[in-house]
């Protein structure tokens, strides 16, 4: 995780703005703590500004921007220095390159589309299942659309994607799969790229029995990838209960009706806690909705 501030460098070291995430809190005191070892250090290691320091249970990487400014990275403990500081250097650099051109208010009122590209991590999840079960339906909860009255399948791989939904400094994508036969035997060339499975099935016994044999398939060909399994269209009156399906299949097992948005809150904090499981974060005790973040696609297009 990355939490970023960028600092005026004058005596005052005022805050100009920043990236603040619910899964890092960084006091002012610690801030000033990492410039007073800076300086220190700088003393003994001139040149050497790639060398970062621990304060607490953070560490803290910075390069100048021009003469003005500090920008500051502070992750967690684990993270790799060299990747961190090519991290902090292009997003020096690409910042410096906007302050010759603009003023720091307008670096301010810009900052969160600057920094983006530099602390973002993608999250690549896989939206499986049989053709009909409801994916794409499920895509359109998921971004609280109505969803559609009939069913038009999906007949290329990701040929649904949502790219825009962040939680912290994750971008999540979401592949919705072609579920037709004559697909299968190319998904596993993409089950290796994705980070989390969501298998989906519609709680007929038929499908469950088809989807364990998917789960399986994607257990044979991803070993390591989490897969969880979604049980939709469990207002329909022949359907298992997801405590069954969960039994059959032998995976984590969610109800869920993806035609009705009074369950996208269910649906959203299903993928939260999934993402936030695999990236092995904990969840803050607020609102699913000031957790996870949509991004206007004017946005995605400007960066």
């Amino acid at each position: 995780m990355i939490h970023t501030t960028l600092l005026l460098r004058t005596k005052s070291r005022r805050t100009v703005v920043g990236s603040r995430y619910w899964t890092i809190e960084v006091p002012r005191s610690d801030i000033r703590e990492y410039l007073k070892m800076k300086q220190a250090l700088s003393e003994v290691a001139k040149g050497r500004d790639d060398i970062p320091l621990t304060i607490k249970e953070n560490k803290y990487f910075s390069k100048a921007c021009g003469d003005e400014l500090l920008l500051i990275f502070i992750t967690d403990i684990d993270e790799n220095d060299r990747d961190i500081n090519e991290k902090v250097d292009d997003a020096a650099k690409s910042i410096t390159r906007v302050l010759n051109k603009f003023s720091i208010k307008h670096i301010k009122s810009t900052y969160d589309k600057l920094i983006a590209q530099f602390v973002h991590s993608r999250l690549k999840i896989a939206l499986v299942g049989e053709g009909g079960v409801g994916k794409t339906t499920t895509l359109n909860l998921l971004m609280g659309k109505t969803p559609p009255k009939q069913y038009i399948p999906t007949i290329a791989l990701g040929m649904e994607t949502i790219d825009n939904i962040h939680f912290a400094n994750y971008s999540l994508v979401i592949w919705d799969f072609a579920g037709q036969e004559r697909f299968r035997r190319l998904w596993k060339f993409y089950f290796k790229g994705a980070d989390i499975v969501f298998l989906l099935t519609d709680s007929t016994l038929r499908n469950v029995l088809i989807s364990k044999d998917m789960y399986q398939m994607i257990r044979r060909d991803a070993p390591n990838v989490p897969i969880v399994v979604i049980a939709n269209k469990q207002d329909k009156p022949n359907a298992l209960d997801s405590s069954i399906i969960e039994r059959i299949i032998g995976a984590e097992t969610h109800p869920m009706v993806a035609i009705d948005l009074a369950y996208r809150d269910d649906m959203l904090r299903i993928l939260l806690d999934t993402a936030a499981r695999h990236v092995n974060v904990t969840i803050p005790d607020v609102p699913t909705d000031e957790l996870l973040r949509f991004i206007d696609e004017e946005d995605i297009d400007e960066d």
